[in-house]
C-alpha cells in the first residue's frame, strides 16, 4: 500500500536534521577557527566534528530504518 503523507514528510524531517548533524560535524571538523586544544594527538575539534558526522549518519540510517517499519503489508482481510 502506500504511505501516508505524514510519513513522507516525517522522514523528510528525519533526513534533513540527519544532513544538517554530518554538515555541522563536517564545518567543526575543517572549517571551524576554535582551539579546543588537543587530545590523543588530535585537535578538539576535529574529534567533535567526527562525532557530529558519525551522529549524522546514525540518524540517516535511523530514517532509513523508520522508512522500513512503516511499509505495511496486505493482509488477508485486506484483499477483500
Amino acid at each position: 500500500m502506500k504511505r501516508p503523507v505524514a510519513i513522507w514528510i516525517n522522514i523528510g524531517f528525519r533526513l534533513m536534521v540527519a544532513f544538517a548533524y554530518f554538515l555541522l560535524g563536517l564545518y567543526v571538523a575543517f572549517y571551524s577557527e576554535f582551539d579546543l586544544g588537543m587530545n590523543f594527538g588530535i585537535p578538539t575539534t576535529v574529534l567533535f566534528g567526527l562525532l557530529f558526522m558519525a551522529y549524522g549518519l546514525f540518524r540517516i540510517w535511523r530514517a532509513y530504518a523508520y522508512f522500513n517499519t512503516t511499509e505495511e503489508e496486505e493482509d488477508e482481510y485486506q484483499k477483500y
